[in-house]
């Protein structure tokens, strides 16, 4: 048996049906968005968007499904519808599983975006990341970027008191330079004082 005519027989039908939920909702984002928050909610996932969850969900029941259709026919052919329900409620349990911890990880490190704000002056105290090449004292380009539990992304010019930071590196708004429209920052967790060395002599750019 090839594995085409191994895929074409009933049992692996629920799995390659996944396959197609999967491309849908990647196609239908909205539509099925819904279902997917649902899906979230009862999994304890409150920041996760739900067109994730269904994609991930259907993805892992048919690799899962799959596999497991594929153990059996190599080593206990003769089990092989049998092991369907079986199978098939394995694969749901685990599918379920795999979904919330993708979720967590989503959730814990790449939050949804709802929406963009550019240069707010508002965001002092708040962690970020450097998202240009460096942020130092005189790169009038460095960027950072600021997530706030409402899910709102915001994009701000920065410089440093002093040190030059890297791209990629965990930052600390402080002051805002009403003159330049830029931030002090400092690397989390070392604060720079900028509030003491905001005036021109303290090496802020004029």
């Amino acid at each position: 048996m090839s594995y085409l005519e191994f895929l074409a027989r009933w049992y692996n039908w629920p799995y390659l049906g996944a396959l197609g939920l999967a491309a849908t909702t990647l196609l239908w984002r909205s539509g099925l968005a819904p279902l997917g928050r649902r899906l979230a909610a009862r999994m304890g996932l409150e920041d996760v968007s739900g067109p994730f969850i269904l994609i991930s969900f259907f993805l892992a029941l048919a690799i899962i499904g799959l596999t497991v259709n594929g153990a059996l026919h190599d080593y206990w052919p003769q089990a092989q519808e049998a092991g369907f329900l079986p199978g098939l409620v394995l694969s749901l349990g685990l599918a379920l599983l795999v979904t919330r911890f993708l979720g967590r990880i989503r959730e814990e490190h790449f939050p949804e975006i709802k929406a963009v704000s550019l240069g707010t002056p508002d965001l002092a105290g708040l962690e970020g990341r450097v998202v240009s090449r460096s942020v130092g004292p005189d790169y009038a380009a460095g960027r950072a970027q600021v997530m706030e539990a409402d899910g709102t992304l915001h994009i701000v010019l920065c410089k440093t008191a002093g040190e030059e930071i890297s791209y990629g590196s965990r930052v600390t708004l402080e002051e805002y330079d009403e003159a330049d429209g830029r931030y002090y920052v400092a690397r989390t967790g070392e604060g720079n004082g900028s509030a003491a060395v905001g005036a021109p002599e303290a090496g802020s750019p004029q």
